[in-house]
């Protein structure tokens, strides 16, 4: 059985494409990994410094209630790109018995929509 693992994204404005883009990264790479992608979770003119998110507080809930999951991100900038904030994210997703997985190596402008 493949691991399950919920993405996430944080855009600072109403950007479909990149929002689309990213989307697809992250289905792309749990594909490639064997993971299974439960839901994607998207806080959009979410600015880095704000840790209160709806999105995360929803995905928060969710990893709650499903022991041992994962958090992808195309990179920790969507956790935030503010170091302090970024773990502080980091943190409340190990209290909710998660963890993060980045895909930072990956070129988000090489994945492609699904034709």
């Amino acid at each position: 059985m493949s691991a399950t693992v919920f993405g996430y994204v944080r855009l600072e404005d109403d950007d479909e494409v990149e929002e689309d883009r990213f989307h697809d990264l992250l289905v792309a790479h749990a594909v490639a990994e064997g993971l299974a992608l439960a839901d994607v979770y998207v806080d959009r003119h979410m600015p880095a410094a704000r840790i209160m998110r709806p999105g995360l507080t929803e995905l928060l809930a969710q990893l709650q209630r499903a022991d041992g999951r994962a958090v992808l991100v195309a990179d920790l900038d969507h956790l935030s790109t503010s170091q302090p904030v970024r773990q502080a994210i980091e943190m409340e997703i190990s209290k909710a018995c998660g963890r993060v997985l980045a895909v930072e190596a990956v070129d988000v402008g090489s994945v492609s929509s699904p034709t």
